[in-house]
């Protein structure tokens, strides 16, 4: 057996050891391979990889990138085709190398950052947007490289800006596909911080419609927009802020557990607000976190990316990606839900939530009528705020 085919076998026994030693060496800087980990200890970023699919010629590999300078990780999920699994495996780390991991390197060395600004609170924040190289499978779709890197970016700008917030660090993902075939199939999509907008994404989809094509292309391209640091306002509990706000989130759920009459759950705003000493906490999670289980349990549903405050100035509409706390709070409930902290009570605390939600009810009605949930789009959710209620 010659020294390739060792190569070779060991990989398809260790594929994420296939993953490790495609990136170490390609990632711009110095790069550490430590406990089944990338480390760059000029960028300070670690990257995670894992396998989620493996088949003959395909692989689906997840990355997970994170950084102290970061509030929140990074996720991004890559596929490859090729003659056998290690090939596969070779194609879908160069996607992420090409695409996500260049974005990265650019804003790292703080190269050809684009200014942007936008408001949002009754506050101004200013960005730098680094965009990344476009990374194309199948056929070519344009010969000009400069152009296919500005086309989304310039199609998508006024309503990205329209969706920051105050975050640190936001990144975008553009995919945009097209197969002809027996039935032409077309998907635009766009992910911003890993959630996808629907109505971004059919503005993607209508420019690889366009595309003239006779069996498939696709293209690839991230942005990563990170704020001026003298405009980011500061977020209460510093820097082991995930930590504390995890076990506010736990203490939330368990003050949910106890609800078992309507007097029990008027009083919860109020119990939330002693547990947790925070009060703009305690009406997020209030209001927010029966939602988000409802919105995971009816996922067939359209639901509105914006949301609503009533306070007593009137109502005001804001974009789910821009709060600080919405989809955050989310992530942390559901991991604190897979941690099994809360045993075999964890499905009845799940269900419960969902039942407490706006959403659980106008479901019933639809269910009622007899409506079909997938063909049905929700409104944006109403909340009502007391005044010291603070928009993060």
């Amino acid at each position: 057996m010659g020294l390739f085919s060792g190569f070779e076998q060991h990989h398809k026994k260790d594929p994420v050891q296939r993953v490790l030693e495609s990136l170490h060496g390609c990632l711009e800087t110095k790069d550490e391979i430590r406990d089944g980990k990338i480390f760059c200890p000029e960028w300070n970023v670690t990257i995670t990889p894992e396998i989620d699919r493996l088949e003959e010629k395909m692989a689906i590999l997840n990355f997970h990138i994170t950084s102290p300078d970061w509030e929140e990780p990074l996720f991004e999920c890559c596929a490859g085709m090729g003659k056998d699994t290690d090939t596969a495996i070779g194609m879908a780390t160069g996607s992420f190398l090409f695409a996500f991991m260049q974005g990265i390197a650019l804003m790292k060395r703080e190269e050809d950052g684009v200014p942007l600004e936008s408001k949002f609170a009754g506050h101004t924040h200013r960005w730098r947007v680094y965009k990344s190289n476009v990374v194309g499978n199948g056929e070519s779709t344009d010969d000009d490289a400069k152009a296919i890197t500005a086309v989304y970016w310039d199609l998508l700008k006024e309503h990205i800006a329209k969706r920051l917030g105050n975050q640190k660090l936001c990144y975008v993902k553009i995919y945009a596909a097209k197969a002809v075939g027996a039935d032409e199939q077309i998907t635009g999509e766009c992910r911003i911080n890993d959630v996808p907008s629907a109505e971004l994404g059919a503005l993607v989809g209508e420019i690889a419609a366009k595309w003239n094509v006779t069996q498939f292309a696709s293209q690839k391209q991230f942005f990563f927009i990170k704020q001026e640091p003298e405009t980011v306002l500061p977020y209460p509990y510093g820097e082991n802020k995930l930590g504390i706000i995890r076990e506010k989130v736990k203490t939330a759920l368990e003050l949910f557990g106890k609800v078992q009459s309507q007097e029990d759950y008027d009083a919860l705003p109020d119990k939330l607000a002693d547990a947790l000493g925070d009060k703009t906490l305690a009406e997020e999670c209030f209001s927010f976190l029966p939602e988000i289980c409802a919105e995971n349990a009816f996922n067939q549903i359209a639901y509105s990316e914006e949301v609503q405050f009533a306070t007593k100035n009137g109502k005001l509409s804001v974009y789910k990606n821009q709060l600080a706390d919405f989809y955050p709070l989310g992530h942390m409930m559901f991991n604190i839900f897979d941690s099994g902290c809360f045993g075999e009570h964890t499905n009845d605390l799940y269900k419960l939530m969902v039942s407490l939600s706006s959403i659980f009810g106008i479901v019933q009605q639809m269910n009622e009528k007899g409506n079909d949930l997938s063909n049905c789009r929700m409104t944006s959710l109403l909340f009502n705020v007391s005044e010291d209620f603070e928009i993060r």
